[in-house]
């Protein structure tokens, strides 16, 4: 794969060094709209790295949460996340699907079959890694990543990209933070408002509502 920069043709390995993506100004992972979000996965290169990226943007799981997953976490009522994969290990959360994921997640199951020649176990992987036994590495997703960022032309995207966009949105929609930090694993209040950003519009309108 190659991708012209400055006037540079960059090829396989020579894309990581430059890429921008890691954080934004603010030493935060770029939280994006849902525009953003639709062209950067469509971007990516790969089915099961497009699935496993609208898992992260439609519950906001981690990364690492989202590529352990096994087909026994995902029901027509939602996915459960293991405690053992949860960071911290301390408490499994289950988040329900919206139609749309359920879409993708049917859409993937069938291609799955397909690609290994076999219904699934419920211990099979959803997102499997190279080796028997094992699911997508992390690195993995983030070389798709991070080429993906470069071709849609945005800057500071991270793997936690998908997390806190999901967040952000949810919290300017209205919901709750302990709905919030119910679905999104967080360990504290605290915590989960570092992960959220405030848009202009959000700010302009709470200003017009100072006494």
């Amino acid at each position: 794969m190659a991708i012209r920069r400055g006037g540079l043709l960059l090829l396989g390995s020579q894309l990581s060094w430059l890429s921008p993506m890691k954080t934004n100004r603010y030493g935060q992972s770029a939280v994006l709209d849902s525009n953003q979000l639709d062209t950067l996965i469509s971007a990516l290169q790969g089915k099961h790295h497009q699935v496993l990226a609208e898992v992260c943007r439609r519950t906001a799981c981690r990364i690492s949460e989202g590529r352990q997953l096994t087909w026994a976490s995902i029901t027509s009522a939602g996915i459960t996340f293991p405690k053992t994969i949860c960071k911290g290990k301390l408490a499994s959360r289950s988040v329900p699907t919206t139609v749309r994921l359920q879409e993708v997640l049917t859409s993937w199951r069938r291609e799955w079959a397909a690609l290994y020649g076999r219904e699934q176990k419920p211990s099979d992987f959803v997102f499997p890694g190279r080796f028997a036994g094992e699911p997508m590495s992390s690195r993995a997703f983030m070389d798709a990543l991070e080429r993906a960022a470069l071709e849609s032309g945005l800057d500071g995207v991270s793997s936690h990209s998908f997390r806190r966009s999901a967040l952000s949105s949810a919290s300017e929609a209205g919901v709750p933070l302990a709905a919030l930090r119910a679905l999104s694993g967080h360990q504290s209040l605290s915590t989960l408002q570092r992960y959220l950003e405030i848009s202009q519009s959000a700010r302009e309108a709470a200003a017009e509502a100072f006494a």
